[in-house]
């Protein structure tokens, strides 16, 4: 009876030892999955004025990932935001480009096919320090989707970033923001057009993005133009030079979707795209209906031409036959 009692207990305790093992082993699994979000400084120490640069890092740990969204919260009373760059990030498309907002960035972006690796640059900050004390850089109400075909969520791990200002400037050889003037325009793309039932009342509106890899993209801006057709210029869907269109109307700036002033879509349609540094690209999309003729101007310049050609021959004629009377 005695022998049976132990055997018992001595199941009891290694069931209970299997199962704690098994949580465990789960447990560590499951946290192995978890992608990690950080955010990184070379240092974390600099004097008031000083600037110093923070890299906010995606390591997918082995999944494949291709959106996220998330909030960078750092103190205004300490730091000062100078900069936001997006050059050479991961993200192909922002959903909601990094901004400012009241002492904290938002942002949210896809990268179509998906992104694993280990340092996954997402964006870079560069903050001026204003006040000595210790501080803290923090991620809130992050949100990492897997490349899985579902967009189903992924685990997160995120890692905030301390630091501590100084109340001295430090040395210069420690300062350790190190600018490159970006002199390449951003990449090529080309505008598409569309039109939803269910979005802006079912008008003409325009899509557009583009990237670059060097300072990011600043904003974009947007001309309609019905300009005359001269042999056929411009050609379908090429790339510009910057200031080759300058007649007339004037650029405004844009965010896509963006909706066409012109929607009987007899305008030629240019997407300029401006990086950080101020290089430019244009894409150009010719209209998709010809003009009737009287709204052509091309034909009233020649009509004006060939009037003011007469009237120039008849004054000269005119004065010719006086001069030649005087004569005789």
């Amino acid at each position: 009876m005695t022998k049976n009692l132990f055997l018992k207990q001595n199941n009891s305790c290694y069931f209970v030892f299997c199962f704690v093992l098994f949580c465990v082993c789960f447990a560590l699994l499951f946290s192995a999955k978890a992608a990690e979000l950080n955010l990184s400084a070379p240092a974390k120490e600099v004097g008031i004025g000083q600037q110093f640069q923070v890299d906010l890092i995606l390591d997918t740990e082995g999944e494949s990932i291709n959106a996220l969204e998330g909030k960078i919260i750092f103190p205004a009373d300490r730091l000062e935001l100078r900069e936001i760059r997006d050059g050479n990030s991961i993200i192909n498309f922002w959903v909601e480009r990094p901004r400012d907002q009241n002492g904290a960035i938002i942002f949210s972006g896809i990268t179509p096919g998906g992104f694993n690796g280990e340092s996954g640059l997402i964006l870079t900050l560069t903050f001026q320090a204003k006040k000595s004390g210790e501080g803290k850089i923090e991620l809130s109400e992050t949100r990492v989707l897997k490349n899985d075909g579902s967009g189903s969520p992924a685990n997160v791990s995120i890692q905030s970033l301390n630091f501590r200002v100084k109340g001295e400037s430090l040395p210069l050889a420690e300062t350790i923001i190190v600018k490159v003037r970006d002199y390449e325009p951003p990449e090529s793309f080309i505008p598409e057009m569309a039109r939803d039932e269910l979005m802006f009342d079912n008008k003409w509106f325009l899509v557009f993005a583009t990237q670059d890899k060097s300072s990011g993209i600043d904003h974009y801006e947007v001309k309609e133009q019905r300009k005359m057709r001269i042999l056929g210029w411009p050609a379908p869907l090429r790339d510009a030079r910057p200031g080759e269109f300058g007649l007339w109307k004037k650029w405004k700036q844009a965010e896509s979707p963006y909706v066409l002033a012109d929607q009987e879509l007899k305008s030629y349609i240019f997407v300029k795209a401006i990086d950080k540094d101020g290089n430019e690209r244009v894409a150009v999309r010719p209209p998709q209906k010809s003009l009737s003729w009287y709204e052509n101007y091309l034909i009233y310049v020649i009509i004006i031409i060939v009037i003011s050609a007469i009237i120039a021959y008849k004054i000269w004629r005119n004065l010719r036959r006086k001069t030649h009377t005087k004569i005789h």
